[in-house]
């Protein structure tokens, strides 16, 4: 199979490194590494604490981008998904993108997006067993600082040679679409969108590919209207039972949900729910291939933790997300984007790195590199996109 634009975009959580306003929370040098080795099993076979292989390395330095970039390129993946966040008029865990990936000698063999997370970061690592969790940092909207953040995206990344385009337009996501319309309205989201994307045609520049990926299931009849030009998921991963689909959030809050839950299990129904979302849309939609998940480290450990509490970090543990299993879902997803009529085919993948949450591919002592062979495997033979 050949086809000249076929991106495997892979989600990238920046959280491995040391961060000032974190220093300041959790005290010098905290990265989430913290988390990941303070992790307990909550049952017989359960597995954590997740050990990487290559130890709990700094993401930021040159050394490791070069690596985390030469191991993607090797297996497949085309596009490093970054999670981006912006409070306090400012950018925040952005070290590892601008300071590292951006300038790694080997940065042509990959391509970078933008996955703006504009959700209130709160104080959940760990999440404390009350769940009174403080608001860190709010997102805000209005003007000043929405300014300075397409300014920051021109300066930073729109103009770097490997930022990722889809039609020539750089790709910036927007992880929670519903936040931003409950905070300043639907016409205020449009005004917003537009406004972004005027400055950059005022300065002679491609407009934005805008993807909506995590939550829009208030606007979902609105993103074409809204200026949203395509749209994924997440995750398509949990047992959708006691819920109206496999992404509603209801399915995993309800004290009937299983506690564990079989990977196998949801890939007819991930399907499924990607030919819904396919047909409903207005826009095209791209499959999220989910490699797993586990948030417990991220809950405050104590025995039993797991069977007693409700609502994230203690969300039901994905398990049988075996390589093996993982190279089916992987298959599926593929085999999705190549029927959808857009002519840029795009799997996203969550996530590179989200050890805390349990879905990365990066390599760990139990697997190794097992899932990126299987991706090797599966997507070997499409010609990616150069542009």
């Amino acid at each position: 199979m050949t086809f000249k634009k076929f991106d495997v975009a892979a989600i990238y959580f920046p959280s491995w490194h040391a961060e000032v306003k974190n220093d300041k929370i959790h005290g010098q040098n905290w990265t989430e590494w913290e988390l990941v080795k303070n992790a307990k099993p909550l049952y017989e076979g359960h597995y954590q604490p997740r050990i990487p292989s290559w130890g709990y390395f700094d993401e930021a330095s040159l050394e490791y981008a070069e690596k985390q970039i030469d191991l993607a390129a090797d297996h497949g993946v085309t596009v490093f998904h970054v999670d981006w966040y912006w409070y306090e008029n400012a950018p925040f865990l952005n070290r590892p993108l601008d300071e590292a990936l951006l300038k790694a000698s080997n940065n042509k063999r990959i391509k970078f997006g933008i996955m703006w997370a504009n959700h209130d970061w709160k104080h959940i690592f760990p999440m404390p067993r009350t769940k009174e969790s403080s608001l860190l940092f709010p997102s805000v909207y209005d003007t000043v600082s929405m300014d300075n953040v397409i300014e920051e995206w021109i300066g930073k990344y729109f103009s770097h040679p490997q930022i990722w385009t889809i039609d020539g337009k750089p790709v910036v996501t927007i992880y929670n679409l519903d936040h931003m319309v409950a905070s300043i309205g639907g016409e205020g989201a449009k005004r917003l969108i537009d406004r972004m994307g005027e400055r950059l045609i005022h300065l002679g520049l491609p407009s934005i590919h805008w993807n909506a990926m995590g939550d829009y299931r208030t606007v979902q009849n609105q993103l074409k209207e809204l200026g949203i030009l395509s749209a994924s998921n997440y995750q398509t991963i949990w047992d959708p039972t006691y819920a109206t689909d496999i992404c509603d959030p209801q399915s995993v809050f309800d004290l009937r949900s299983p506690k564990r839950q079989d990977y196998l299990k949801s890939l007819d129904l991930g399907e499924a729910h990607w030919n819904k979302m396919a047909k409903d849309l207005s826009i095209p939609y791209y499959p999220i291939l989910t490699q797993g998940w586990d948030s417990s480290p991220r809950g405050e450990q104590f025995e039993g933790h797991g069977e007693i509490m409700q609502g994230y970090p203690w969300y039901p543990i994905v398990e049988n997300n075996t390589p093996e299993n993982f190279e089916k879902a992987a298959i599926r997803a593929r085999d999705f984007a190549l029927r959808q009529p857009a002519e840029h085919k795009v799997v996203y993948i969550n996530a590179w790195n989200e050890w805390t949450e349990g879905s990365y591919l990066l390599p760990d002592e139990r697997y190794g590199i097992e899932y990126l062979q299987a991706l090797k495997r599966v997507f070997t033979g499409i010609t990616v996109s150069k542009k």
